[in-house]
């Protein structure tokens, strides 16, 4: 059976899956660029739905 904190939807994005964002932007041609755009998108309240 599922309880209310099962359905709440969440906000923001865990640490977890920050670090997985900055390791996946940190690749490629564009590498430090992506990796600053995605930090400073998390530093200014990075939601999950953007």
């Amino acid at each position: 059976m599922k309880n209310k904190a099962d359905n709440k939807k969440r906000n923001f994005l865990t640490h977890s899956e920050i670090e997985s964002l900055l390791k996946a932007a940190n690749t490629g041609p564009h590498a430090a660029r992506n990796y600053c755009l995605t930090l400073l998108c998390f530093i200014h309240g990075f939601r999950a739905s953007e």
